[in-house]
């Protein structure tokens, strides 16, 4: 079974052009400049490939990096932790917990990122258990509700 082996590069590209056509998802978390290609699977973030050079000098603990084009070693954990993710996600969950900074190591070190991580990961290991290999998750989950919001707003 194929699957076991991981998620084929179709699954990959199909996942990250859905994740890719939520607004939020369409610049970098981290400083804004549009079109990321780079991932912080950790938080599940969408982030550019300068501030994916940061998040590496932070170190695999606090953040996993990976390219969202070029990486093929997806398992389907990461990609779990990027389906239930998301850019907007993320700054909710930061901002309620008053981390508000732009600094990179603050931020990452923040107790808010300590908690963020945990609750991502726990919750990407239930959708695992759930869901298994299926490519897309409930569009409830995927935060198809959020793009179609943001577009009436737009």
């Amino acid at each position: 079974n194929k699957m076991s082996d991981g998620p084929s590069k179709t699954d990959i590209t199909q996942i990250f052009k859905r994740l890719r056509s939520a607004s939020a998802n369409k610049v970098c978390y981290d400083c804004g400049s549009k079109n990321p290609t780079w991932a912080s699977i950790t938080y599940g973030i969408f982030i550019c490939i300068d501030c994916s050079g940061i998040h590496r000098s932070l170190g695999v603990h606090l953040t996993f990096i990976r390219s969202t084009n070029l990486d093929t070693n997806w398992s389907w954990q990461q990609l779990r932790q990027m389906q239930l993710g998301g850019n907007a996600k993320a700054r909710t969950f930061f901002s309620s917990h008053n981390c508000l900074t732009t600094d990179t190591q603050q931020k990452y070190n923040s107790r808010a990122a300590q908690l963020y991580r945990e609750k991502l990961h726990q919750a990407a290991a239930q959708a695992m258990r759930i869901h298994g290999d299926k490519l897309h998750l409930d569009a409830g989950n995927e935060g198809a509700e959020d793009i179609k919001n943001e577009k009436d707003e737009e």
